[in-house]
């Protein structure tokens, strides 16, 4: 059993308790003691809702992945305890295995959501932690709602100081900063008081992992695993007392010091209810790295007037900022994990298929010669007037015919964009596409009933059960 100590939910406005010349220590408790889920906006509600139906449907469907099937393998011969499900299978693993594997299947496939502070990912982290300790426990669907914004702003907190130093140094902030995000969450899952809760972070300290020298490969969903199964370690063993140094966030060798920390860190949004309403959650479109949805983007774009026949295509000029070339570093792609990083593959396959789908970014369909062939046609190239930050990556793209006339537009809010969102019927199309294959019609559509009324939900469990086939 867990030892627990309960808290009640505040009824002060969180961000405006939170003294932001405190130390880091004294802000995170002040922000989670001063945390109530009741003062949560219409569409801070709305904006939850929307990511976690979106890393669900994204989930389920990297379930079906060799690279999922493989964590699953392996976590199946380490566990024993069948308490939390694996989502798209008929696996139970224990809490933190469960969340491990969900979380590296909500990654593989590089569709989930996007939050231009974390330069990374939360849902895919929060939601596997939060399910699959919140399962456990039978937690209703508010709690559920209000641990994942809980552990949103928590993340929010270490992301507005350490970003974009931390990023920039090589490190995958959805896995190194949304560990945190993820403990906070549990800890709020299980009853911890805030002492407690930082107990859980400055464990979670240790554990703060993730390269992006890995993008393009298996590994950086095993990233976003890792930080679930991290988080809900960390909680899990600050409730039963078990200790860690709450100063380190502090100190001359802490966790900021060593990982790095913003000159001035970025002030909490003062204007606006929440961090998710302020930088917001953006959805993806397509089925690539962040940086690589502008390039589609602009591409589609194109294809609204009608685009040349390949033949009659000299070349691609693609102007991208600086930061979209290192997060997507590689000129070729061989494979389908290495198109979703690499900017002239996205190009090429959009040009083609006039989509940015699942399908584009098989394995078969980037080793295609057609797409292989017009990849080496695309000209990357840094402009530095380009737009870029606050989820900005623009695109400027010149088609060249063989004739001397050109094509061109370009884009600095792509699709899924906070401030360009999806329509509701947009992301519920994209969650059943995903879902559909692995759950069937009828259940998916269950699945999204049950996650647009998820307040309402006694029992957590009746939505992890119909994740499963």
């Amino acid at each position: 059993m867990y030892t627990e100590r309960r808290i009640e939910p505040a009824s002060a406005d969180h961000q405006g308790s939170v003294d932001m010349s405190a130390s880091h220590a004294t802000q995170l408790t002040q922000l989670y003691d001063s945390w109530s889920g009741s003062s949560l906006t219409p569409s801070s509600r709305a904006s939850a809702r929307m990511g976690i139906l979106d890393i669900l449907g994204c989930i389920v469907a990297g379930s079906q992945t060799h690279t999922a099937a493989t964590v699953r393998e392996l976590a199946i011969e380490q566990g024993s305890a069948q308490q939390a499900a694996v989502f798209g299978t008929g696996v139970r693993l224990s809490v933190p295995l469960a969340a491990l594997v969900n979380g590296v299947a909500g990654h593989v496939l590089d569709y989930d959501d996007m939050n231009a502070t974390l330069i990374g990912h939360p849902s895919v982290v929060l939601v596997p932690a939060i399910m699959a300790l919140g399962e456990a426990r039978a937690m209703s669907g508010s709690a559920f709602l209000d641990a994942y914004v809980l552990g949103f702003e928590i993340a929010a907190h270490f992301a507005r100081t350490m970003v974009p130093r931390h990023y920039d140094a090589g490190w995958h902030t959805t896995s190194s900063i949304g560990i945190f995000g993820a403990a906070a969450a549990c800890s709020r899952v299980l009853g911890l008081d805030a002492r407690g809760m930082l107990n859980a972070l400055a464990i979670a300290a240790s554990n703060v992992a993730g390269l992006r020298a890995n993008f393009g490969s298996e590994t950086k969903s095993l990233h976003a695993g890792q930080a679930a199964e991290g988080g809900v370690r960390a909680a899990m063993l600050a409730a039963r007392g078990f200790t860690a140094n709450v100063g380190l966030f502090d100190a001359p060798d802490g966790l900021f010091a060593t990982y790095g920390a913003n000159p001035v860190p970025k002030e909490a949004p003062l204007d606006e209810a929440l961090e998710i309403d302020a930088s917001g959650i953006g959805i993806k479109p397509y089925a690539c790295c962040g940086a690589g949805i502008s390039v589609i983007d602009v591409m589609l774009d194109l294809h609204e007037g009608g685009l040349p026949p390949v033949e009659d295509l000299l070349d691609i000029d693609c102007a991208v900022t600086s930061i979209a070339t290192r997060i997507m570093p590689l000129q070729q792609a061989a494979n389908g994990l290495e198109g979703k990083y690499c900017i002239a593959y996205c190009a090429a396959v959009a040009y083609l298929d006039g989509a940015g789908g699942l399908a584009q970014f098989d394995d078969a369909r980037v080793q295609r010669e057609d797409v292989q062939a017009l990849m080496k046609r695309v000209n990357v190239r840094v402009a530095p007037h380009l737009a870029s930050g606050a989820g900005r990556f623009g695109v400027e793209l010149t088609l060249r015919r063989r004739d001397g006339t050109t094509l061109a537009a370009q884009v600095e809010l792509p699709r899924g964009h906070p401030h360009r969102t999806l329509s509701s019927a947009a992301l519920l199309r994209k969650f059943t596409d995903c879902a559909t294959p692995v759950l069937g019609g009828e259940r998916t559509t269950e699945v999204a009933g049950i996650v647009a009324a998820l307040e309402e939900l006694a029992d957590i469990r009746q939505l992890s059960a119909m994740l499963q086939p």
